[in-house]
């Protein structure tokens, strides 16, 4: 009922004007569509989940930095939750990692980042796969998943593995078909797991006899397959501390632990190959110290980013992205965090060289801003600018003088490089003819058939903040209620929070519903909703906003800190008051 009551109040929002035309432009196929004025990040991922659903296309959303990962996480997999009234949307989310660590500092990626990485491919190549109509590998729920991509600016730019090599390198195990033991732990072995007994970890297995565990990524819990000879016989998920089986399944997925599979010949021919790639007399010491693991067949540190020589990644996320809407939040600091990045790159693959030690060139593990300008101009975009194309237009400008400036004054510095990647306007007759990085002239650019990009203002602001100060919300429930008939939804951490805060409001004659697991205390106006057993994790929320265009009002309170003598909340209220006709989310 808790949820019922969001997607209540959240559907005003969804058929308003401002979300009517974005949706109108996507279906039309316009090229870009630029939304200005949304500032909340959860905000942004409301409108983007309600978008995905109404479009049914996959969204693949591109953040700066992996900093930004997490939180627009929590929030898209609420929000998709709350949108289809179902209490976890995790696998409507999948999560693209990028390792932002030196590829030339002679480390691995770490094993979380390249785990988040193998799954989500894995995913994804299998969704690609039906979407194109072939026979799909796997008859599982989450075949149809990851409605949502998010992906930071150098994953986007990153090269991997084809689609088909990513599903070569895990498997699909049915019930009474015929599998190989042998050469399924040989598949684990190359792909990351570990042997280990008991399993008690993902990414872990062990085989005994005719009875393989295995704890595959995106599961809860490992898995206990047996064999009669070749053929599997049952497939039961068991609880790790217990070893007791816990539900029969008719299938699993073993998703890689790793994007790469790798076996020990692989490494051989890497040794062998490597000599040749690098032959100088200088680069003698580096190369020893990784083909003495090599030749033999085993890992040594940073293998991840020079494996390649051996088999070139010749393929990137656009590949894995079947009918997909690329979505940029704040497209100039998307641009800006992988220019700062591939000029960094570029700088310590000088160092590395002139230190004598192993590298690979830049554009051998990441796409070229002439490719990456032509793989995103081949799918339509949502771009999410807080201060619109007009503010674009300026950095623009900034961003074209500062590659040719008109005056130079001071020392010389490296100049970075702009890579024009999502542009105010077509630049193409300032681009033309410019030296390319391969050094080839760049071919004249033609104007899409849909024209200039369209702008729609959605304005969205953000949080009002009361600090404890009940007595100056509650005035503002009463007078907002009075002049507008808004619907305000109070998000409370517990059901003990949520009663008190329903009687205190009650004081200052804010009647309230208050909706809690095992009963229900109905009051006309404000429902407050507790955590607890709440279908949806309303907690998930990290702070709110208001729209203009519809007036709906949800209400955080996340943390209380009570005075015990006078039963008061005590704070000082920050900030002033909200404006009328906006859709405000308060924190106390």
């Amino acid at each position: 009922e808790t949820t019922s009551i969001l997607q209540s109040a959240l559907n005003s929002v969804l058929v308003s004007a401002e979300f009517n035309r974005v949706l109108d432009q996507i279906a039309r196929g316009a090229r870009v569509v630029s939304i200005s004025g949304v500032v909340a990040a959860p905000a942004r991922a409301l409108a983007l989940a309600a978008l995905q659903r109404e479009t049914g296309k996959q969204f693949a959303l591109v953040v700066p930095a992996q900093r930004d990962l997490e939180t627009w996480e929590r929030d898209v997999t609420f929000w998709c939750g709350v949108l289809r009234g179902t209490s976890g949307s995790e696998d409507a989310v999948a999560v693209l990692p990028a390792s932002e660590s030196d590829p030339y500092a002679g480390g691995s990626p770490h094993a979380e980042t390249l785990e988040k990485r193998a799954l989500a491919l894995w995913r994804l190549a299998q969704r690609r796969q039906r979407g194109l109509g072939l026979p799909s590998t796997i008859n599982a729920p989450n075949a149809w998943a990851s409605d949502f991509l998010l992906l930071t600016s150098r994953a986007l730019a990153r090269r991997t593995i084809p689609p088909a090599d990513i599903l070569k390198a895990g498997a699909v195990l049915r019930r009474d078909e015929d599998h190989p033991p042998e050469e399924i732990v040989e598949k684990l072995i190359a792909c990351g797991y570990v042997r280990e007994d008991p399993v008690g970890a993902i990414g872990e297995f062990s085989m005994r006899g005719g009875i393989l565990d295995v704890w595959p990524p995106g599961r809860n819990a490992p898995v206990r397959i047996e064999f009669f000879g070749d053929t599997v016989d049952s497939i039961r998920e068991f609880d790790p501390e217990t070893q007791l089986s816990t539900t029969q399944l008719v299938e699993v997925e073993l998703a890689p632990m790793r994007e790469l599979a790798v076996k020990p010949s692989d490494f051989r021919e890497w040794a062998l190959l490597s000599r040749g790639r690098w032959p100088e007399a200088r680069f003698a010491r580096s190369l020893r110290d990784r083909t003495v693991f090599a030749d033999e067949g085993e890992d040594f540190p940073g293998w991840e980013w020079l494996i390649s020589i051996i088999n070139e990644s010749s393929a990137s996320i656009f590949d894995y992205l079947h009918d997909a809407i690329l979505v940029i939040d704040e497209p100039v600091a998307v641009e800006s965090f992988l220019a700062n990045a591939f000029q960094t790159l570029e700088e310590r693959y000088a160092e590395t060289d002139a230190a004598d030690d192993l590298g690979l060139r830049l554009d051998e593990l990441y796409l070229t801003a002439p490719e990456l300008r032509r793989e995103i101009d081949a799918l339509q975009r949502v771009e999410m600018r807080a201060l619109g194309r007009t503010a674009a237009k300026i950095d623009q400008e900034i961003a074209l003088d500062a590659e040719q400036p008109k005056i130079s004054v001071g020392k010389d510095r490296a100049k970075k490089k702009p890579l024009f990647l999502f542009p105010h306007e077509d630049i193409s007759p300032r681009l033309d003819g410019r030296v390319r990085d391969d050094g080839r002239k760049s071919a004249p650019s033609k104007q899409s058939d849909e024209g200039e990009a369209a702008e729609i203002e959605w304005q969205a602001q953000s949080v009002i903040r009361y600090h404890g100060r009940l007595p100056d919300l509650a005035r503002d429930l009463i007078d907002r209620r009075a002049k507008t008939q808004a619907t305000t939804l109070f998000v409370l951490p517990s059901r003990g929070v949520a009663e008190r805060v329903t009687e205190i409001l009650r004081e200052y004659e804010v009647n309230g519903l208050l909706h809690l697991t095992t009963k229900q205390n109905r009051c006309p106006e404000t429902p407050l909703l507790p955590r607890e057993g709440s279908p949806a994790d309303l907690n998930c929320l990290r702070r709110g906003w208001w729209f203009t265009s519809k007036v709906i009002y949800l209400m955080k309170l996340p943390s209380l800190h009570w005075n015990v003598a006078s039963s008061r909340l005590s704070a000082r209220r920050s900030g002033g008051r909200a404006p009328r006709r906006f859709f405000p989310t308060f924190a106390i």
